[in-house]
């Protein structure tokens, strides 16, 4: 084998064995990156969680000022029923509401009483 050639081989086994090292760089580079991305991605759901629940409790407490005179409980149920303001009361039957836990006649009667309109 002449030089030339000798040198070629060496050369092409150096690359060889660099790209090698590359690719286990990359693949350390990639977990890295995932790692930091899915700790921001749970560091963003904990904010967005709390923001939400924030948003929530405004929301529910508008909810309790349309229905003064309401039990929180009952309020709860409402809430937790997607009913989340005066207006949602006319999609549900009255026989839909005292179907939900804690929900009864004086319950339907307290809510005609606050001028609520239900789906007959």
């Amino acid at each position: 084998m002449s030089k030339k050639q000798n040198r070629k081989k060496q050369l092409k086994h150096q690359l060889a064995r660099l790209r090698k090292a590359g690719s286990a760089v990359a693949g350390t580079v990639a977990e890295t990156a995932k790692k930091t991305a899915d700790t921001v991605v749970e560091g963003a759901k904990e904010v967005v969680a709390d923001v939400k629940k924030e948003l929530q409790a405004d929301d529910f407490d508008s909810f309790a000022a349309e229905l003064e005179g309401v039990a929180q409980a009952r309020l709860e149920t409402f809430y937790e029923e997607g009913i989340k303001s005066a207006k949602d009361f006319a999609k549900w039957t009255e026989k839909e509401l005292l179907a939900l836990k804690g929900i009864g006649p004086a319950t339907i009667k307290q809510l005609k009483e606050l001028g609520i309109k239900l789906k007959k």
